[in-house]
């Protein structure tokens, strides 16, 4: 009993000397000179922010991790709680109270956006098109990143290229089982798109077994390696850091990252992870929104001159090896470039063609929605700086 009061009391004084003792008014941080340094917080917005542990969100596991490191870049999070609570901070003026939440996919997270438990979300770009759709007032305000999407093979296969599938495809006497992880997924929709474009049949109806490809929903991207130690699938389409962890757990091998499908270029800068965030917040909260894009676009940068430094925090984020990580070939980016933009319609129209869009958007073409989708003027006021 004496032991189990020690171990309690001791945990309780840890927490009082390492952390933050944080009210509603007020936060007292341990500042960079060993004292006690107390930010005035009960003006600032509080701000939730969604992530998934993921790769592909790397650049908000940076800004957390770095935090006052990257202070010299204007905008920077005050750490309050480790990879919980933050403040998001000008110089050295506090800008907004920010909480990181952890949600485990795109769909949970437009839940918890709908229901007003999120302010600020980093998911796919489909799943804000799809919550759109339904009627829910969310924006996609920049990329995240771009890329990083792999088609995988068995271990043991000789398929080493898109020609080597493509011929595998077309000439196999029954269907080549490729799995997914989402049917609205970024890797699925540029596969679907790919196929087209190859003339290669696909369907997702076990019973039809004329088509080349038969496209297996695997239901969540944990299910990706074992389906394939399995044998339930041939291939599968998945985002990183998934091929890599095939690769690297001797489980499967990386035919393709597919940014290089034919025709080379085209595929370049295929979208897929976001922030977004709802109408209402973005009304109430413009000048915060704004530095929230500014911060995760220091991020992104930081990310792609400092590869090593970015999987080692990825690594340490989400449970990834290290090895994995460091194999990624994502391109992490704010920029809505034209080829990004371009594909985002490549996205939509895929949503369409294959009954995803059954709301708001069904009857609408890609330019014509672009005004609910998107509020780019926050980003395009930073990169004009």
């Amino acid at each position: 009993m004496n032991k189990k009061l020690f171990i309690m009391l001791s945990s309780v004084l840890i927490c009082i000397l390492t952390i933050t003792a944080c009210s509603g008014n007020t936060a007292t941080l341990n500042a960079d000179n060993g004292k006690k340094e107390t930010i005035d917080t009960k003006d600032l917005a509080n701000l939730k922010v969604g992530y998934i542990y993921t790769n592909h969100q790397t650049p908000l596991m940076i800004a957390a991790s770095k935090g006052e490191e990257l202070k010299d870049k204007g905008i920077y999070l005050k750490e309050v709680v480790t990879k919980q609570k933050y403040i998001l901070m000008q110089d050295n003026t506090p800008i907004s109270n920010i909480e990181l939440v952890v949600n485990k996919s795109g769909s949970e997270t437009m839940t918890m956006m709908a229901q007003g438990h999120l302010d600020l979300s980093l998911a796919s770009n489909t799943a804000f098109i799809t919550s759109r759709d339904q009627g829910n007032t969310v924006k996609m305000l920049c990329p995240v990143h771009t890329e990083g999407i792999g088609l995988v093979v068995d271990k043991d296969s000789t398929i080493g290229n898109w020609d080597d599938f493509s011929e595998f495809a077309k000439t196999s006497k029954e269907p080549v089982k490729v799995g997914f992880h989402s049917p609205t997924s970024a890797p699925l929709i540029l596969f679907e798109a790919a196929l087209t474009e190859a003339g290669i049949s696909y369907t997702k109806n076990h019973e039809d077994l004329k088509a080349d490809i038969m496209l297996v929903d695997l239901k969540g991207t944990s299910n990706l390696i074992p389906a394939m130690t399995s044998k339930q699938v041939e291939a599968w389409v998945g985002p990183s850091p998934y091929p890599e962890l095939a690769s690297t757990e001797n489980v499967g091998k990386i035919a393709l990252d597919m940014k290089h499908l034919p025709p080379e270029g085209k595929w370049h800068d295929f979208p897929c992870c976001v922030l977004g965030s709802s109408e209402k917040v973005l009304e109430t909260y413009p000048k915060e929104v704004e530095k929230f894009v500014d911060l995760l676009t220091v991020a992104a940068n930081y990310a792609n001159d400092n590869p090593d430094q970015a999987a080692a925090i990825t690594a340490e984020f989400t449970g990834v090896s290290l090895e994995a990580a460091k194999m990624s070939t994502i391109k992490y980016t704010t920029n809505p470039s034209k080829t990004w933009m371009s594909n985002m319609g490549i996205t939509y129209d895929t949503l369409k063609n294959t009954n995803n869009l059954s709301g708001k958007l069904k009857d609408k073409n890609f330019e014509d929605s672009n005004a609910e989708l998107f509020d780019l003027s926050f980003i395009n006021k930073i990169l004009k700086q």
